[in-house]
């Protein structure tokens, strides 16, 4: 069986209000509680290109009190690292800095969030960046989840647990539990009404994001080693289709 999870990226200040609003409208007519990832303090060029909102924080902790839950999605957007350990991109904000460095940033970030009453376990890496210093940066930092990672069912690794991230549009599958991952600042109006047509199909797979958040901790010994097999092999088919994709056949 397949139940699915939403969540909301590139979260800030300055970005494409319609869109977000008519996202916001779709989950909540749905009463569905996404994940909202919550940049600290944007400096990203395109975002900032957008109007501001001076009642962001307001809006978030507003979602928050509703049940939706609020990540931290790196420190800054910026491009200044690499790829990291997923290699899906070749760059990002986090990958191949130094532990101190990745400290300060989640640190930082961490306070600003802070600042508003909002306490982030979760954390979302810009571009899927992060590598083992990240990892240790969390840790020092409290966190005890990362939203990211190819598996279908959440796993614990390197002292964190991992809520698996594989899709980037809503996609009917067979089994696990699927977080999908939309950039609303970019969707148009056929994705908007894409989603609410999966919405409608799929409203009895589809969780709140608490629930995914819950799943590790109660789930057994037993069946956490049977699916880790699973996992295991789900990431190598996933990595195959994705290099004949993107390394072969897109030249």
């Amino acid at each position: 069986m397949i139940k699915y999870f939403f969540r909301l990226d590139d979260i800030a200040p300055n970005m494409n209000w319609d869109n977000f609003n008519s996202a916001l409208e779709i989950f909540q007519q749905n009463n569905v509680k996404p994940l909202i990832a919550v940049i600290p303090d944007v400096k990203d060029p395109k975002l900032l290109n957008y109007s501001i909102n001076q009642d962001f924080w307001s809006i978030v902790k507003e979602l928050k009190g509703n049940g939706w839950i609020i990540a931290q999605h790196g420190y800054q957007h910026l491009v200044s690292g690499e790829g990291g350990v997923l290699q899906i991109h070749k760059s990002g904000e986090f990958g191949g800095l130094s532990l101190e460095k990745q400290e300060i940033m989640i640190n930082v970030g961490r306070k600003i969030m802070e600042a508003q009453t909002i306490t982030p376990d979760v954390f979302v890496a810009p571009r899927h960046s992060f590598d083992k210093n990240t990892l240790k940066a969390l840790k020092q930092n409290n966190f005890h989840f990362i939203s990211d990672g190819i598996a279908l069912w959440p796993f614990k690794k390197w002292d964190l647990v991992w809520l698996p991230q594989i899709l980037w549009r809503p996609r009917k599958g067979m089994f696990g539990l699927v977080t999908v991952a939309l950039h609303t600042n970019t969707m148009n109006q056929e994705d908007f009404k894409n989603l609410e047509k999966f919405m409608e199909k799929n409203r009895k797979n589809i969780g709140d994001f608490l629930e995914l958040m819950e799943w590790h901790k109660k789930s057994g010994f037993i069946k956490k080693f049977l699916l880790f097999f699973i996992n295991q092999v789900f990431k190598i088919f996933w990595y195959l289709v994705f290099y004949l994709k993107f390394k072969i056949f897109k030249r």
